[in-house]
């Protein structure tokens, strides 16, 4: 949906463990995570006959599976120059020490269904795509949007939601999401990274624009924005700014 595609392994002997991740995975509300291409393999030599150093994004390696178990299978990764977070399925603590000698990025215990939490605060800290994110409220459900497909955020359009106003968050395909966050939460997070108010209550990503214009920015997707007279200087300035970092 968002134009990122992130490649989860799942290795694991037993196919109803493989199912519950597989479902937690997919309820866990990060929907860049949700939309993810999960692959599945039944052992370790499964998994490693057609591994490459660059397959995937994240492994959930299960530690005690019958033939190459999980840890023998995280050194034949490591051996590779692979440094793909791995994650380790166990239902003890047994193998921690010798786990770390692998450097995995953390354990995630099992029935994955039991440990969402835990799963959530994982995929945070192994994928790098989730640290770049406007985190919005949609229909009362966490939406993680990656800033990059953003193109501006404003209010046109948008609905009220328990009292207040929510905002419009257009992204680079022309899609709009109308969200449940107000307008000032959203800018509050993205005006730290890459983005400018150009007009009242419309903040455009640095990123998307294409041209600057005498009276508003041309983006990348073809759309023109305004630039208000009294934001004009400021505005160009950093988009000025903007261009000396990149």
């Amino acid at each position: 949906m968002w134009g990122i595609v992130v490649k989860i392994a799942i290795v694991d002997d037993e196919a109803k463990a493989r199912e519950e991740l597989q479902q937690a995975l997919c309820s866990c509300g990060i929907e860049l995570v949700e939309q993810a291409e999960m692959q599945f393999f039944a052992s370790g030599e499964d998994f490693l006959a057609g591994f490459r150093p660059d397959s995937f994004a994240l492994v959930f390696l299960d530690i005690r599976m019958q033939g190459r178990n999980g840890i023998e299978t995280a050194r034949a990764i490591r051996k590779q120059g692979a440094q793909v977070p791995i994650v380790f399925l166990t239902s003890s603590a047994d193998y921690a020490l010798e786990g770390y000698q692998v450097f995995p990025a953390g354990y995630l215990l099992k029935p994955a269904g039991k440990a969402l939490p835990q799963l959530v605060e994982i995929l945070r800290q192994c994928l790098p795509e989730l640290s770049a994110v406007l985190v919005v409220q949609l229909n009362g459900r966490e939406l993680q949007v990656p800033r990059a497909r953003i193109a501006y955020v404003d209010v046109k359009g948008s609905r009220r939601v328990g009292g207040r106003r929510g905002c419009v968050v257009h992204l680079l395909t022309g899609r709009e999401l109308a969200v449940d966050t107000p307008y000032a939460e959203a800018a509050a997070v993205l005006r730290t990274a890459d983005f400018a108010e150009c007009y009242n209550h419309l903040l455009v990503n640095l990123a998307a624009v294409a041209e600057l214009l005498a009276d508003g920015f041309v983006l990348k997707n073809g759309e023109r924005l305004p630039i208000s007279r009294r934001l004009y200087r400021e505005t160009a300035h950093d988009y000025m700014e903007y261009l000396l970092r990149k």
